[in-house]
């Protein structure tokens, strides 16, 4: 089984320690107990991505040949743009441009699946794509809570029909930050990764799973 992890900082596994394995890796190991096979790990993932530059990867041969031969796509995408609205709002403190820039945001991660969604459907894969939603480093600020929120409900929507899925990294980290985060809350850390790894575990693998053992 291959395994995808495509995106930002988070699939690049940012956060972890040095030689400490990020989420992707912990994970590919949860797989192979209940897959009883091995599974490989891809990693095509920068922490500068932004998501327009995620959808650009698209075009390439190495990215959409990952994608054909993947059982398993985790994508990671809005970080950086969150960052940069948020470094913008800053700046000139303009409400309406920092919202309009979630929405861009929101259309360059939905233009993504769409393309993963139709590139698997035309090759009739059994496969499940697990989009990561974003915790908010500036949760004490309403205007930023509410980006991330926003965003996080679409994210849930783009994953409300198997074989896509959804986690909102929002609720899963709020109120564990000091424990599950980096120093300066942008990233999770060697805890995150792992809180991670085991919530992405249980969506289960039906979509990918029917001719392995039964998980007793």
């Amino acid at each position: 089984m291959r395994y995808l992890a495509i995106g930002d900082g988070l699939c690049a596994g940012i956060g972890a320690s040095f030689l400490s394995p990020g989420f992707t890796q912990r994970h590919a190991r949860m797989m192979e107990e209940i897959l009883r096979e091995r599974v490989y790990v891809t990693s095509i993932a920068r922490s500068t991505y932004r998501s327009s530059d995620i959808y650009e990867l698209l075009e390439e041969t190495r990215v959409k040949d990952a994608i054909k031969d993947s059982g398993i796509i985790v994508l990671s995408a809005g970080h950086q743009d969150y960052i940069d609205a948020v470094n913008r709002f800053k700046e000139n403190n303009n409400e309406t441009e920092f919202f309009q820039l979630l929405k861009t945001c929101k259309s360059s991660i939905d233009d993504i699946v769409q393309k993963i969604k139709d590139m698997k459907s035309a090759q009739n894969d059994k496969y499940m794509l697990v989009i990561l939603g974003l915790h908010n480093p500036y949760h004490d600020d309403e205007t930023k809570e509410k980006w991330i929120k926003n965003f996080n409900r679409y994210m849930e929507f783009l994953g409300r029909k198997p074989p896509v899925y959804a986690l909102n990294l929002h609720s899963l980290f709020k109120g564990n930050e000091e424990k599950w985060c980096t120093r300066d809350l942008l990233y999770p850390n060697n805890e995150g990764h792992r809180e991670l790894a085991r919530k992405i575990h249980e969506i289960g693998y039906t979509e990918i799973q029917e001719e392995a053992p039964a998980n007793h």
